[in-house]
This record gives structure tokens, sequence and C-alpha cells, in this order.
């Protein structure tokens, strides 16, 4: 017999090799401190950060030197390639190396540093490209892995630069760092640069490493340094393997185990735990038991191989069941036969049963194993199947197990059961099926209130359940219904709501009122309800796990209107017109009664009151012409009598009087009046009730007199004319006094302000002129400002061409 089987595996790390076949390839990094190459130009300080030994020098490249006629440099390229290594520097115009020494007492160098892997990988082997200058270096080699570890990668001992060996790369020449004029030394075969490998532990070959860290080791010469210029490395490959066993035939060591192994670090060597140890993929020979490869790659890692010979017998048992299935608590017949030999001892299990053939009745599928013994008391073994065939359980719900008449009861198979089992349900005790069929679901319904019985029986391959059964009963429900005595009602009205259906029992009614507040009623009622808004009242009759559901009925509750509203007049004189503002709310008719038996449905009427008297203002708002609220204003409208103006004067109208006559008294004979305005016609207004007045011209007049009574009614009546002419004789002072007494100050002639052309001329008795006057010019005894002397002055007064002037004399009285 044979047996295959395919494995992938982690190394095992065991030590430390340096193998030049395996292919080292460049890992890409960042964490370099110094630029220790002179790439271009003719200035090497200009393109390099610092000097790395103690004489001056640093590295250059071969451009540089073809640029400076000097000889060696490193390859232009930064690529390093040996056999099957290659590593590349980073570019040379930037920092291109890792500068350690012992605490960092070199100048421009550090005593730790790590390099960071542009991408974590892993791997079987890593290398740098490095080398020493005043004289040997050592340095601490840490491993840091993505999952936040750290491994030991060893210590190692860095070459100086000259005369080391093996290299990787030698004679390339030292190059002094100056500004001008550099020169080269060591050539043609110094300084080198060399390769260094470090331990990755086998068990964590498998890791991302994310970077590399380097502690220089205080050596003997504290001005030692080390240069890190490179990490290369050997992607890590895990190793693989299948094996095929070859059991052994009973009595000799025939047996084998072939191993194919593939992937991991070459070369692979093999080593089995045999008597002798076999040195080959395949081991052979092998008697039954058990054996160990060790696998030991390039690394030194080892994978081990375990597995196990067993005997094989030329004898075959042949076991059999009688019937192979059976229901459970059946009994089944099992057999053996042995061909190709004798076979002794039989023996089954599960059990303690003996012989070449038993009565067994296993309660589930069970795995019989028969064994027994050839002639050369080798193992012989065989397995027989007896399966119980499952038992199918009746089991179901029905739900609800209590309905209303007319409401369905859902049956659910909640046994176990295949596909192929049959169901009977004992025709449901009469229900009627609504829908489902087999196994179901089922919904049925019953015709009559009562209690029945279902039951269930299932048959499966020749197996049956016991029966289920399960009880269901069918209630009458009850009938809920009722009547509402009003709707709709008025916001604050109650309806009464009558039950008027029918129940047994212990029923319970649950009434939603709709937002109504019940004033009396419990129970099934009767209920009276009052509604402030309209609400829908619902009913349902609880019996036991019955329920009916009444029709809704909506009560509407019309909002009460609110009546309100202004006039724009509350106080006038008959007639007054009153327009009537309708503040009234939630109301869509009105009605109005103005206080005189006049009355209108006019949302806003517009009336005229013509009697004096005070007035009561009724108004009615309603709404749907059912709900109305009513507002009075008593005694709102003042309606007063109109004043009535009246008046007559002395003299008379149409009678001219002269102008010193011009003074005429007025009487008053309004009615109705508190207040009045006269205006006479000359621009001067009085408000004095019987006024005189005195026109200053002659003239026509129209007088009107303004009449208003308490609230501001206004009546007027004008007459016409009242005729002032000139005096036909001018009336001359003789005498004044201008002594500032406030008595006869001035000589004034009152006549002429009838007569605006005349010219008024006074002389003194020596004929001079002190005074010149046009229409009424009163003199008051002054010539050009200075008061004259007492005594008698003459005057003339021209009046006009047609009218003889006036002459005399005046006396000036001090």
């Amino acid at each position: 017999m044979k047996r295959i089987f395919t494995i992938t595996l982690l190394f095992i790390h065991t030590g430390i090799q340096l193998l030049s076949a395996q292919t080292y390839t460049p890992v890409p990094v960042t964490g370099f401190n110094a630029d220790i190459v002179a790439e271009a130009g003719t200035n090497a300080v200009a393109v390099t950060s610092t000097v790395i030994d103690g004489s001056n020098h640093i590295l250059h490249t071969q451009a540089f030197a073809a640029a400076n006629g000097i000889g060696g440099g490193i390859i232009n390229s930064g690529t390093f390639v040996s056999g099957t290594r290659t590593y590349q520097m980073n570019p040379y115009t930037g920092p291109n190396a890792l500068y350690l020494s012992a605490g960092g007492n070199v100048a421009n160098s550090l005593p730790a540093g790590t390099l960071n892997l542009a991408t974590p990988a892993s791997f079987s082997k890593l290398s740098i490209l490095a080398f020493g200058t005043e004289n040997n270096s050592t340095v601490i080699v840490t491993l840091n892995y993505t999952d936040g570890t750290s491994a030991n990668a060893g210590t190692l001992q860095i070459k100086d630069w000259f005369f080391g060996t093996p290299f990787i790369f030698s004679g390339m020449g030292r190059l002094t760092r100056t500004t001008s004029f550099p020169t080269v030394d060591g050539l043609p075969s110094n300084p080198r640069m060399y390769a260094f490998d470090f331990n990755i532990p086998c068990a964590d070959q498998s890791k991302l490493i994310r970077s590399v860290s380097f502690l220089y080791v205080q050596g003997p010469n504290i001005s030692s340094r080390a240069l890190i210029m490179a990490l290369s490395g050997v992607q890590y490959t895990p190793l693989t393997y299948t094996h095929t066993v070859t059991d052994a035939i009973c009595g000799g060591a025939n047996g084998s185990i072939a191993v194919t192994a593939s992937g991991g670090t070459a070369p692979l060597s093999y080593s089995w735990n045999t008597t002798p140890v076999q040195t080959t993929p395949t081991a052979t020979g092998l008697a039954a038991g058990f054996y160990t490869l060790s696998i030991k790659d390039g690394n030194n890692c080892i994978t081990t191989v375990t597995d196990t010979i067993k005997k094989l017998s030329l004898v075959t048992l042949t076991a059999s069941a009688s019937p192979a299935s059976i229901c459970a608590g059946q009994t089944a017949t099992l057999s053996v036969t042995a061909s190709g030999g004798t076979a002794t001892n039989y023996s089954w299990t599960p059990g303690t049963a003996t012989g070449n053939s038993i009565s067994v009745s296993p309660t589930d599928t069970t795995s019989y194993i028969v064994t027994a013994q050839d002639a050369f008391g080798c193992l012989l073994k065989d397995t027989v199947d007896v399966a119980v065939k499952p038992t199918p359980v009746a089991d179901f719900s029905a739900l609800p197990d209590v309905v209303c008449l007319g409401a369905n009861h859902t049956l659910t198979f909640t046994g176990t059961a295949g596909t192929a089992a049959t169901y009977d349900w004992h025709n449901f005790s009469g229900a009627v099926i609504q829908s489902g069929s087999g196994a179901g679901p089922y919904d049925i319904r019953f015709n009559t209130a009562n209690t029945y019985t279902v039951q269930l029986q299932v048959t499966e391959d020749g197996c049956v359940s016991n029966t289920a059964t399960h009880n269901i009963t069918v209630s009458q429900p009850p009938t809920a219904s009722f009547t509402v005595s009003k709707t709709p009602v008025c916001a604050g009205e109650s309806t009464t709501i009558t039950f008027t259906g029918a129940y047994a029992g212990n029923a319970t009614p649950v009434w939603n009122w709709g937002g109504g507040v019940v004033q009396s009623g419990s129970g099934f009622g009767p209920y009276t309800v009052k509604y402030q808004q309209s609400g829908s009242i619902g009913l349902i009759i609880q019996d036991n796990i019955c329920a009916d559901t009444a029709v809704p009925v909506t009560v509407t509750a019309i909002p009460m209107p609110v009546a309100d509203f202004t006039t724009d007049l509350t106080t006038g004189c008959a007639p007054a017109v009153i327009s009537f503002d309708n503040l009234s709310q939630l109301a869509d008719t009105y009605e109005w009664s103005l206080g005189n038996g006049y009355q209108t449905t006019q949302a806003e009427p517009v009336y005229s009151y013509s009697t004096p008297g005070a007035y009561t203002v009724t108004l009615k708002a309603i709404s749907q012409g059912q709900c109305a609220t009513t507002i009075t204003k008593t005694a709102l409208i003042n309606i007063v009598a109109p004043p009535l103006a009246a008046f007559s004067a002395a003299p008379g109208a149409n009678n001219p009087v002269e102008f010193k006559n011009g003074t005429f008294t007025f009487n008053n004979t309004s009615q109705f009046a508190m207040e009045y305005n006269w205006d006479f016609g000359d621009g001067t207004l009085s408000s004095l009730e019987d006024p005189q007045h005195k026109y200053e011209l002659p003239g026509s007049y129209r007088v009107i007199l303004y009449a208003k009574n308490d609230i501001g009614c206004v009546d007027s009546i004008s007459h016409a004319w009242y005729i002032v002419v000139p005096d036909l004789v001018l009336e001359i002072p003789n005498v004044f006094s201008p002594n500032g007494d406030g008595i006869n100050d001035r000589w004034s002639i009152d006549g002429l302000k009838a007569r605006p052309a005349a010219k008024t001329e006074i002389y003194n008795r020596w004929g001079q002129i002190v005074f010149t006057g046009i229409g009424y010019a009163p003199w008051d005894g002054t010539r050009g400002g200075r008061s004259l002397p007492t005594g008698t002055y003459y005057y003339v007064i021209k009046t006009s061409a047609d009218e003889k002037p006036y002459t005399g004399w005046v006396a000036l009285l001090r």
C-alpha cells in the first residue's frame, strides 16, 4: 500500500555558511548618512560630504577620474557584480554610505545606524557591501521585522580597505578630498570592498524584514571606522515536499518511503533514522515502524519528515451486513469471510462479540470493525456499516390554538423527516383546508365553534413515527355596533352613544372616543360624550380571544364661532354713515341688529343713521347654520343733531358805508354749535361768538361763519356784500403831541386808508417841506429822524386829480 503526502515547511536555522552559489540581488534601502564618492567636476569637496580615513581620502568614480586625468575609480553606475552576487549603491549625488565609528567619535560618523528597506520582504540570506578604514572594525547586526520583533543576526568583522581577502571589488584607488588637483593612491590593487553575510534565523526567514540595524563595537583602534554601502539578499523560498509510503508485507522488511522535496535553499542533504543511516530521498528495505527524515538546506536549516510503515497481510477480510439499512429497533446480521488464506480469532467492535457472524441492533448508523489474525499473526481488519434509517418525528404547531369562528389555524410541521416522507393528518378532524399539502404548512378552518383534536403521523423509508396530537378551539365571536344620537355637534356639545351589538359571557368593550370627554356612562353604555373637536368613535369587543370591531362613526364638532366687530365711527352727526368691520372668526353667516329696528345678514354692512340718539348694536356669528355666538355692544353708536349756522350784521349787507363808519357788528344766531370761526373776507378771522369788525380798506366783502358742535360737525353760511366806500370828507386832526407817552404821538388821518394814492405834504412856517407821505402815512413829528420843535405846521393833501386838495394847519405840541 502506498500513501502520498505534500507538505510546506519553514526552515530551522542551525548554523552559518557562505554559499557562493546562492544568487544575491540588490535590496533598495534608505538611511545612509554620508556622501563618500566624488562623481563629477574637479572639486571633490563640492560633491562629497566627508573624508573617510585619517589621511583625507574618499572614493571616486571612473567618470571623475577621466574628467581629472587620474586613474582608478569605482563603477559609474554603482552596480557591483561578483559571481552570483550583485550590490547596488545609492546615487552618488546624495548620501551613499552608512559611516560608523565607536561612539561616533570620528567626525561626521554615527555610533549606530539603520538601513530601512524600501519594500519589506523575507530573505533566507542577507549581505552587505562594506569596508573599514584605519584598521578593521566590528559591528553587531540586528534584523527588525514588520511584526515588531527583532533578531540578532551576528557580529561582523569589517576588514580594512587595504590588502583584505576575499574581496568583491578592488584596485579603484583612493582620492584626496581637495578642491582642485586631486591625487590617487592605492593603485593597482587597493582599496578593496568586501561582502559580509549575516545570519537570518531559520524560524524567522518567512517574516518580513523592515530594517537592518548596525551597532559599531569599540575595537583596539579608537580611530577605526566602518563604511556600509549596499545591501543584497537571497529571497526566501519555502521548502515543500511530498512523500509516498509503501507498507511492508507481513513477515518481511520490504517497505519504503520516497520523499520529493522542492524549494528551500540549495543544496539539500538527507538523513534517515535507519540503521545504517540512509542519505538519499528514498529509504528502502524498511520493516513496519516509525521513521524520520531530516532535510538540511544550504543555510543549515533542517526540515523533519515523519511517517509510519505498516504491516500488510496476504489474507483479506470481507465484512457484510444483512440488511445493510434498518429502522431504529430492528436487527441486522453481520458476517465476515477470509480470502487468500485462513484467519482466526474474529472480534467485532464496537461491542465484545466474536465469531464470523453476529446480530446487532444499533440505535444510530454505526461502522463495525472486525479483526482477525493470519497464519503469521498479522492483524487483519475490515469495516462494515449498518445504516439506521432515521425515524421521522411527527410534531407540529397549531397557531393560534384558539381562534374565533371564521378564522384560520396554521399548522406548521416542526418534526424531522426526509423529502420522501408521507404525512397522515387524519383528515384534519373535519376542517376545511384553505391551503397546504404534504408536510405543510396548512391553513385550515372549522365551520362551527367547538374543540377539535388534530393528529399527525409520518412515514419515511418504511419507518413510522409516533402520533403527534394538538387540541384546538374555535370560539363564537361577539358583534360590535353602536349608534350616535347627534352629529355634527357644536364644539362643547354632548352626544349620546348607544351600544346595539351582541355579546356573551364576560366580553369586554374597548371604546375609543376620538378625543371626546365622557360625561356619563360605563361598560357597554349608553354614554354621554362631549366633543370640543371632531373625533372618530371606535369600539372593539373582546371575548377571550375573539373580538369584533364596530364600524367607526365620526362625530363632527363644529368649532364655535367667535363674534366680534368694530366700526369706523361710534359718534357722528345725523345723517352719519357707519361702516361695520366684521372681526368674527370661524363663522360663515351673520345676523346684525343695528339698534333702530334695522336688521341685515350682510357680512360687513354700511348704514346711515339719520336720527340723533344712542344705538345698541348686536352681531350673531353662525357656523354651518347650527352653532352661533352673539356679541352686543350697548349704546355703541351716538348720533347727535348737526350744527346750524346763521347770523345777521349791522350795518346790513348791500348797504354802502363810509370808511369812517366801516365797523360792523355781527349777531350769531346759530343753533347746536359750541365753536365758531369767522372769515370777514379781507383776510381777517375771528373765533368770537358775536364779533365786531372794522374794514381797513374800501371794498365789497363776503362774510362766512363756520359753526362746529362738540363732536366736530361743522355747518357754514355766508352773506354778501358788506360794502365800505371812502369817506366823502376827510376828518383831519389839528393837533398831536409826539412826546412818547403813547397818547396822540402821531398825526394820522384814518380816512387816508381808503385813499392809497393820496399824497400828503407838511411845511414849516418858512415854507419848507418837513414830511411827505403816500396813502395812509402817519407823521411822528420828525424830519430826517430828528424831532421838530413845537409849533404850527401846514399841510397839503392831494387825494386825486379830480378832487380839490385839503389844506390846513396842525399844531405840534411837546
